[in-house]
């Protein structure tokens, strides 16, 4: 893992040089994500509450992840074949990739749609994967409470926590935004809010100014030579 730790700073300024992600941020993200790294053998998608989905699989998911962690630091394509098995399912990437294209969206083809939604969900793996290691097991994740609401026969949900360090300092405000299609249908993540930023938002800019700059075709080549060289490490 130490190539994942050394190659992620230069994968970070090489897509698109979003410096808002500092590292305190891409250590929070890698964090949160470490949460759901369990839930596909863990409590049902299909839970009714979307915070007792979170609630009833935090303990689980560090818990696997402490057991796993001498083992996958060692083993790069391990650990992002376990990122991919379980955190991947729970991210609705499609909806994220037309999110953040906004207006791009409706003018690419399908093709683009797709091969855009494949390598931001790469994209989102690589740069934060190494991340999860800086978990040493004195944080947690604090469920605060969720809103949740029906809009055209969907329904969205914002659960808010927030992320304990256990060393004193202030807890770190945790948004998760997600959406559920049908009344029996599983509960998706589309949208994270950590530390007040916004990750649609910040990536939806990083994007539209690098389209603006060399379209959209070259941007997801851009991106997928970069993924390339960082997973196939």
């Amino acid at each position: 893992m130490a190539g994942i730790m050394s190659k992620r700073q230069g994968l970070v300024v090489e897509h698109f040089r979003h410096g808002q992600f500092d590292w305190l941020r891409r250590v929070l993200i890698g964090m949160t994500l470490c949460i759901v790294l369990a839930i596909g053998s863990g409590p049902s998608y299909a839970e009714d509450d979307p915070t007792i989905l979170l609630d009833q699989t935090i303990q689980l998911a560090l818990q696997e992840f402490i057991k796993s962690k001498d083992r996958l630091v060692d083993d790069t394509s391990a650990f992002l074949a376990l990122l991919d098995r379980t955190i991947v399912p729970l991210f609705d990437f499609d909806r994220i990739a037309r999110l953040v294209l906004a207006k791009h969206w409706k003018m690419a083809s399908q093709q683009q749609r797709d091969e855009f939604a494949i390598e931001f969900k790469r994209l989102m793996i690589a740069t934060y994967s190494s991340a999860l290691f800086k978990y040493d097991g004195r944080q947690f994740i604090r469920i605060l409470g969720a809103e949740i609401k029906e809009k055209k026969q969907r329904i969205l949900a914002t659960v808010r926590t927030e992320l304990v360090f256990g060393n004193g300092t202030s807890p770190v405000p945790v948004d998760y935004f997600m959406i559920r299609t049908s009344e029996d249908g599983p509960w998706k993540i589309y949208n994270l809010s950590v530390a007040g930023l916004n990750m649609v938002i910040n990536y939806r800019g990083v994007f539209q100014s690098s389209i603006l700059e060399k379209g959209l075709t070259e941007t997801i080549d851009s991106m997928r030579k970069s993924n390339d060289r960082f997973l196939s490490s």
